[in-house]
């Protein structure tokens, strides 16, 4: 069963960790902030393994789905025709950086 709690605290965590460290390390910052998201929220859950990375691969998706989103308001309709494609690409790899945390976090989580 998913947790759209833990998702949503996870996807507020990656927005947070992406605003203060993109200015200073560019988009190494989001993906930053998607490991560790994907790290809290995998520590959370803390059922199993692979419930981690579906947490984690969840807020891959909803990172993704929010940038779209923020695109659309700040740039318009033709920015986001021209840069879909590596909106695509950037998704695929938050889905894997968030499994990635989410696994690890439910590693740690196990290891009291």
């Amino acid at each position: 069963m998913i947790n759209w709690k833990a998702v949503l605290t996870g996807l507020i965590i990656t927005i947070i960790i992406a605003l203060i460290l993109n200015p200073f390390i560019g988009e190494f910052g989001s993906y930053t902030g998607i490991v560790i998201a994907g790290m809290i929220v995998g520590y959370r859950v803390k059922r199993n393994t692979a419930n981690g990375i579906i947490h984690g691969a969840l807020i891959g998706v909803t990172g993704g789905i929010a940038a779209v989103i923020i695109l659309i308001v700040v740039g318009g309709v033709f920015i986001v025709k021209v840069e879909i494609y590596g909106l695509l690409i950037k998704t695929g790899f938050d889905i894997v950086l968030g499994a990635v945390g989410g696994a690890a976090g439910t590693i740690f989580a196990g290891k009291k």
